[in-house]
């Protein structure tokens, strides 16, 4: 039997804790399930947690068009550890996304996505997309134009349009130009100087890729609630974030078909135990966290140093010395005339006298 010959691989990339493996082996099952089998798909998962038994269950997800290689960041990652800033359910993991593009030079292009998804369509689809300048290619975040208060934030703290603000659980980089434009070491300059509590590597990102982004339609990354506006024809990439997860709760929407894929993986047993012993404690906790992430939305967008304020001021400050500056520069040139001009002028009355 000949072997199969693939138009091209498309790398696919994850950052995992071990808390999150069951949820991965459930994006794994549905993006293979709907992928185009034209194409070879390199899975790699970042991670520092995983254990070898975790590492076979997710594995045993991935069959036909593609490969599933775990890679360890713990010791790459030490010399950055104490920089991330970390919250709530938020580990360093998240962080991982940025350093794709270093790590990984042979690759001009890469797929990132979170653990927590539902992949309805062929994810080839998007990675085939031409970035051409921009950075990477994302979806506008539904939860910042639905809640007043992450608006607000991500307007006054981060200078960010909410229309622009985009969910970094699923993004198309162009890692040729975070290479060539020194993201990575931007990031980490960003970092060191200014805290982003609300929703960390994904902050960081909103503001170093502004104006530098593909926008793809909401589809490909639908919040797991009800949105009036939305046509369910055009869902193709569920995200199950924040409050809406049916591994915890009930009743979530888009939740029957989380349990129909899950059912196909090793994971469903442990997946139903996690809901099952979800506590009222633990979803009192939930609350408590959301109640807690809008009070520091608004308390960060009217902090007066908080990160876009400070820039202002800086440019502000820049402006007004570059104007002072130049004016200083132009007074001199104009005394200078008018010196040479008043000596002239002295020249001419004692020629006439």
């Amino acid at each position: 039997m000949s072997k199969k010959v693939y138009k091209g691989e498309i790398p696919v990339f994850f950052a995992v804790d071990y808390k999150y493996a069951p949820m991965l082996g459930v994006t794994l099952k549905s993006m293979l399930q709907n992928a185009s089998k034209d194409y070879f798909y390199k899975i790699y998962v970042l991670t520092t947690t995983l254990s070898e038994d975790l590492q076979q269950k997710v594995a045993a997800t991935v069959d036909g068009n593609a490969s599933i290689e775990f890679i360890s960041l713990k010791e790459k990652m030490d010399a950055y550890s104490n920089m991330f800033h970390l919250r709530d359910y938020y580990s360093q993991e998240t962080y991982f996304r940025l350093f794709i593009a270093s790590l990984y030079p042979e690759y001009d292009k890469v797929l990132y996505l979170d653990s927590d998804l539902l992949i309805l369509d062929d994810i080839s689809k998007m990675y085939n997309v031409d970035l051409g300048d921009n950075l990477l290619g994302a979806i506008v975040e539904e939860t910042v134009l639905t809640i007043n208060e992450f608006g607000e934030y991500v307007e006054r703290a981060l200078g960010v349009k909410r229309q622009n603000y985009f969910n970094a659980g699923i993004i198309l980089i162009n890692a040729k130009k975070y290479r060539e434009e020194k993201v990575q070491e931007k990031f980490v300059k960003l970092l060191n100087r200014f805290p982003f509590h609300i929703a960390q590597d994904q902050d960081y990102l909103n503001v170093l890729c502004k104006d530098r982004v593909h926008y793809f339609d909401l589809g490909w990354n639908k919040t797991s609630f009800e949105n009036p506006a939305f046509n369910n024809d055009d869902l193709k990439i569920v995200h199950y974030k924040m409050m809406w997860r049916p591994w915890k709760y009930d009743g979530i929407t888009y939740g029957d078909i989380f349990w129909d894929y899950a059912q196909k993986t090793p994971f469903a047993q442990t997946l139903r135990q996690m809901k099952e012993t979800y506590s009222d404690e633990e979803k009192a906790k939930d609350k408590v966290l959301i109640g807690h992430m809008m009070k520091m939305c608004v308390d960060e967008a009217n902090n007066f140093n908080n990160y876009w304020n400070t820039i202002r001021r800086e440019r502000i400050g820049a402006g007004l010395l570059e104007f002072f500056g130049t004016a200083a520069s132009s007074a001199k040139k104009l005394a200078k005339k008018a010196a040479g001009a008043s000596v002239d002028g002295v020249k001419t009355l004692l020629r006439l006298a």
